[in-house]
Formats: structure tokens, C-alpha cells, sequence
């Protein structure tokens, strides 16, 4: 019996890793959920219109991925404009969300299920994000894997340009790998 994972991508996209992992999801038959940054759809529209052309979800992941924003829990604007520049881009208006560090104010809440928007968070963090090695992501995902984990990576960093993901690209392919070998199906979180 298969068993449905789900590997998510925050902070992107950002070049050239999006498109390199991408490319890995493709060769391997994987769907994946992409949180995006508005700012960073606005920089790589290309990308972003790629993600979904191959079948992936595509979500909002505020603006800037502010953390005085965040933190203070005013993120309306930042989720309205990241969703105004994912849909003028793609021509798709996204109800995913992820907020920044998996931090949501109760207003912010309340602001995104009036406006129909599915909050995703996840239960298993990769800390791909701190700079850990290939081997260590994929060490800490396959401890924890169980059927329905949403897991925790990164294709960028808090929406800035070209930061060094070549870790996570690394660690794709043998993880990819190891969970089918276990069972699991990497599928996109549904809409």
C-alpha cells in the first residue's frame, strides 16, 4: 500500500536551485508544494509559472518574509500583494499559506479563513535552513518519515536573491529515493 508524504519548498523560488530540484522532482516522478515569496515570483516569473506547468502546488508565503511583519502579526498587505503578484504571474490564485516560521498572529488567522485560505504548516523540519549537510537532511526526514508528514525544506532564504541551497538539491535525490523505497508517494498538498 502507498503512503502519501508531502515535501514543501519555502522561500522561493530562487535560482538555480528551484529550477535544479524541479528538474529532481521530475526525474523521479515527485509532486511538491512551493510557498513562495512575492517578491521572489516578481524576480523569477518563469520559474514560477514552471512550478505549476509541472504539476506542483504553488502557495503563498507572504511578500517580503518579514519578521518584524511576522512577528507583530500585521501580514494582511504582505499576503494580498504576494497573492496579487502569484496570480497576475500565473494567472492562478492560490488558497495555501504558510506563514514565516510557522508564526501566525490569532488576527492574521482569522484574516485567512475569511478569505478561504488552507494554513500548512508542518511536523517534520529538515533544518536545511541552518546549513546542515545533504546526508543530515535526509537523516533527520527519514527518522521521523511517517504516512501523511508534511515535510520542511527550503529553495531559498526569507525571499532574498541567490542564496546557496545546493544542500537541500543534494539531499533531494537520495531522499526522493529512500522514501519510495520505504512506500511513499511525494505528492503535492492538495488544493
Amino acid at each position: 500500500m502507498k503512503k502519501d508524504v508531502f515535501l514543501t519548498f519555502d522561500d522561493g523560488p530562487n535560482e538555480p536551485y528551484t529550477s535544479q530540484i524541479l528538474d529532481i522532482l521530475k526525474e523521479f516522478g515527485a509532486k511538491a508544494s512551493f510557498f513562495a515569496c512575492g517578491k521572489s515570483v516578481e524576480y523569477f516569473p518563469e520559474t514560477t509559472q514552471r512550478i505549476l506547468n509541472e504539476g506542483h502546488a504553488l502557495g503563498n508565503h507572504t511578500y517580503s518574509h518579514s519578521i518584524i511583519l511576522t512577528f507583530t502579526g500585521f501580514l494582511k498587505r504582505e499576503i494580498e500583494r504576494t497573492t496579487e503578484v502569484i496570480q497576475k504571474t500565473t494567472g492562478v490564485k492560490t488558497n495555501l499559506f504558510r506563514p514565516p516560521w510557522g508564526v501566525a498572529a490569532p488576527w492574521t488567522k482569522s484574516y485567512l479563513k475569511a478569505n478561504n485560505y488552507k494554513i500548512i504548516l508542518w511536523n517534520i523540519n529538515s533544518y536545511d535552513w541552518v546549513g546542515v549537510s545533504a546526508q543530515d537532511i535526509e537523516d533527520t526526514v527519514l527518522k521521523k518519515i511517517k504516512p501523511n508528514s508534511i515535510i520542511l525544506l527550503h529553495d531559498g532564504k526569507n525571499a532574498k536573491l541567490h542564496h546557496n541551497r545546493s544542500q537541500t538539491v543534494l539531499a533531494l535525490p537520495s531522499l526522493i529515493k529512500n522514501l519510495h523505497h520505504r512506500g511513499f508517494v511525494c505528492r503535492s498538498i492538495p488544493i
